[in-house]
């Protein structure tokens, strides 16, 4: 299945983002599905986040379909079977005095860290917190603002789309001119570094003051003469990666950059397979500055929702141009492609070594 030689197309021993913490507050319970398989989230009432399988055994009824939580339970809204949220056991049948003690309902690993709630879909038993990103290594931690997280559910579009798109940048000047003078962004050389399951790539560009430093900066802080920055796209694993703005280095004229002024953002990318063809897409941004600017977050968020909705059409449009006329066979690769082609066959190798531990 494109791009993947065959079949196998998840890497799921792995972290992803399974739901935005506020989705789950006040009591909701909320049913996703990942990778095929569907997930029931909520709160138990000790504060702790569950997850299990998203349907009831005894008459395959959705558990989040008006469910209740009672306890670390989540009780069914059919015929109120309750299972325990840590174990999976079933734990109340309202028509006998004791369940049945043999049962479990399957359950999946999950953490709260900052806004999301990570869900491990693959051998519970493998599961390591360590290989989280931490909030700090991607822009979320001490110092950094960040806003509500924009929340694309069920996109009708396969995950890789998604991800590819973020390696090749080249499409902003297209697809995203309207939002700025992303030129320099266009004609950028690509220094990239691979390590492990890391991949990190870095656009190296000089600049003066542009329409788009005027919005993300403000015009009161014009500088006068070049600038050196960098746009640096992170791939933090299958289900998690980051792209900056313009991280300024150096200005012309200027001993050192105020990052209070010329600040640092990162935009947040979490892209969760729902199946073969579609995903969901958890958008957010951080930043070092402007952090009482409530004026800049009101303008910010629907600029940065625009930009997410025209990639996620993009998407949708391509995996529509699938179904109706099939995939590739021949597939036009040019230079800019280098970044997301490493990215393609990191995955690849990732899905390899599964299933290859599998067997």
């Amino acid at each position: 299945m494109y791009p993947f030689r065959d079949d196998k197309i998840f890497v799921r021993n792995a972290w992803y983002v399974g739901c935005a913490t506020r989705e789950i507050d006040n009591g909701a319970v909320l049913q996703r599905v990942v990778m095929d398989r569907p997930v029931a989230f909520y709160r138990g009432e000790s504060g702790t986040v569950m997850a299990m399988h998203g349907i009831c055994p005894h008459r395959n009824y959705p558990l989040a379909l008006r469910g209740r939580v009672k306890g670390d339970a989540l009780q069914c809204a059919y015929h109120g079977f309750a299972f325990d949220g840590k174990s999976g056991a079933c734990v109340f049948v309202p028509s006998q005095s004791k369940p049945p003690a043999s049962f479990r309902q399957p359950i999946y690993k999950v953490v709260e860290r900052g806004p999301w709630i990570w869900i491990w879909p693959g051998d519970p038993d493998l599961a390591d917190e360590r290989r989280i990103p931490s909030l700090e290594e991607t822009g979320l931690g001490k110092g950094w603002k960040y806003l509500d997280p924009i929340i694309f559910a069920s996109i009708k579009g396969r995950y890789m789309l998604l991800i590819e798109n973020l390696f090749d940048l080249t499409h902003v000047a297209f697809l995203h001119g309207n939002m700025g003078d992303f030129d320099a962004v266009l004609k950028a050389p690509l220094k990239i570094k691979e390590e492990a399951e890391r991949l990190t790539v870095v656009r190296p560009m000089r600049t003066s003051w542009t329409q788009h430093h005027e919005v993300m900066i403000g015009k009161a802080n014009r500088f006068a003469g070049a600038s050196d920055s960098a746009s640096i796209t992170s791939f933090y694993g299958p289900g998690y990666i980051t792209t900056t703005d313009h991280i300024i280095s150096w200005i012309e004229g200027s001993e050192a950059v105020d990052k209070t002024v010329y600040g640092d953002v990162h935009y947040h990318h979490a892209i969760t397979p729902e199946t073969g063809n579609s995903c969901h897409y958890f958008g957010m941004s951080s930043r070092t500055h402007r952090l009482d600017d409530f004026e800049f977050d009101a303008m910010f968020t629907p600029f940065d929702t625009e930009i997410r909705d025209q990639d996620v059409v993009a998407a949708e449009a391509i995996e529509a141009a699938f179904r109706q006329f099939g995939e590739p066979r021949v597939e036009l690769m040019v230079k800019s492609d280098t970044a997301s082609g490493m990215v393609r066959r990191l995955m690849q190798r990732l899905i390899d070594l599964e299933h290859a531990v599998v067997a």
